[in-house]
């Protein structure tokens, strides 16, 4: 039976369907028969960023109005074959990709909930981004969860800048979870190709020790400011200023 984890933004573009993807990859790629049940009932982001937009068949919706069965509205990844995506386009119905998630669990390990399904998933993951903003909103959909009865298991701190870390324009990720006081699960890297479909090694690495984090295994954190130290990092960071 699959191990079903609910992941929330904590505002929108905070990165929670790119990182439910990216694990997606990093699971499906060591092995894991992984679903990523996708959210957006309006335009399908996940989807898109796992490149498999307009390939689905039936939705949610579908199911729901018993068109199909739950197994029909997943959408096999054409490269990562052991990763599947269920788009719930045309439905806001909680309920239904709960019910959904229940018929097609035994055949997964893992089913990542962007933002659905959250009442049958044995935990929950905030994303936030490493900004203000994102992390009072963090600290609003932490609280939500938790009086709600939901096991709020980690933050995630996406989009890190180790630059900005060390010009002390934003903090380090430790220190975010400590305010927030949550464990630190995973830190993932700025990358402004990630928008375009394009994964990076250096910021898939990221995603393959979180994904070890979720299987169990006792991982380190990277450390993001790591490639900005020293007289190549202090151009790197210049250059990320006029960016």
């Amino acid at each position: 039976m699959a191990e079903k984890i609910f992941f929330r933004s904590a505002k929108g573009g905070a990165g929670a369907t790119t990182v439910c993807a990216g694990l997606g990859f990093a699971l499906a790629a060591a092995g894991e028969r992984t679903l990523i049940v996708d959210g957006n009932y309006e335009s399908g982001c996940a989807l898109t960023v796992c490149g498999c937009a307009d390939m689905q068949v039936f939705t949610v919706a579908d199911y729901k109005k018993g068109a199909c069965r739950a197994k029909q509205a997943t959408v096999q990844h054409p490269k990562y074959k052991a990763l599947y995506v269920m788009p719930t386009l045309g439905c806001d119905d909680g309920e239904a990709a709960e019910q959904a998630v229940k018929e097609v669990a035994e055949l997964f390990d893992f089913v990542l909930c962007d933002e659905t399904a959250q009442k049958i998933c044995t935990k929950a993951y905030v994303v936030t981004e490493p900004y203000a903003p994102s992390i009072r909103a963090a600290d609003a959909k932490i609280c939500a969860l938790k009086d709600g009865g939901a096991r709020v298991a980690g933050l995630i701190v996406n989009k890190v800048n180790g630059g900005l870390i060390l010009n002390g324009r934003t903090g380090y990720p430790e220190e975010i979870a400590k305010a927030l006081n949550v464990p630190l699960f995973a830190v993932f890297p700025e990358d402004m190709e990630l928008t375009t479909g394009e994964w990076r090694a250096y910021s898939m690495k990221y995603y393959k020790l979180a994904a070890a984090r979720l299987k169990g295994k006792n991982v380190k954190l990277p450390y993001p400011e790591a490639g900005y130290t020293g007289a190549g990092g202090y151009f790197r960071r210049k250059m990320r200023e006029k960016i």
